[in-house]
């Protein structure tokens, strides 16, 4: 009786944990669960879209200008330009983003609204024949801090 309880219970907690959730589709169909409870939105010109949870933000937009995640790594700095400047990149590593590789990159820049020196996540990744920028950015350490919602809704990418 157990053995089988197992598998209910579990497609129980999936059910409940889904239900938390809303999918989304962001421009060239990117599809993305977001906690229920995040506010969705995209730039006037729907070139940027905004994710922001209660103690996090991230950034999306597509790369026109890219048919790959190498192609795109050369247009970082001027994708996330409205949000963060003068982005040196300390560290890469490579990740998964809907089953394709992606690039994680994490450096220091500047804020773009004020100058404020700070911190940012970006990931580079491919969904289907288009290629995307995400980011997370804040000052000092805020990058770091917001890092595992950017990497969770990115999971949900298809």
């Amino acid at each position: 009786m157990t053995k089988y309880l197992i598998p209910v219970v579990a497609l129980a907690l999936a059910t409940s944990a889904f239900a938390e959730d809303k999918e989304i589709t962001i421009s060239e169909g990117l599809h993305l669960s977001v906690p229920k409870a995040a506010e969705v939105t995209k730039s006037k010109k729907g070139e940027q879209t905004t994710i922001q949870g209660k103690d996090w933000k991230v950034y999306i937009w597509p790369v026109e200008k890219a048919k790959t995640v190498e192609e795109a790594l050369a247009h970082v700095n001027a994708t996330i330009k409205p949000e963060f400047t003068d982005y040196v990149v300390a560290s890469t590593e490579e990740i998964t983003v809907a089953g394709n590789k992606a690039k994680h990159l994490k450096g220091k820049g500047a804020e773009a609204d004020d100058g404020d020196p700070g911190s940012a996540d970006v990931v580079v990744f491919e969904v289907g024949k288009h290629v995307f920028v995400a980011c997370v950015h804040g000052e000092k350490d805020a990058a770091a801090k917001q890092r595992p919602e950017m990497l969770n809704v990115l999971k949900t990418a298809k």
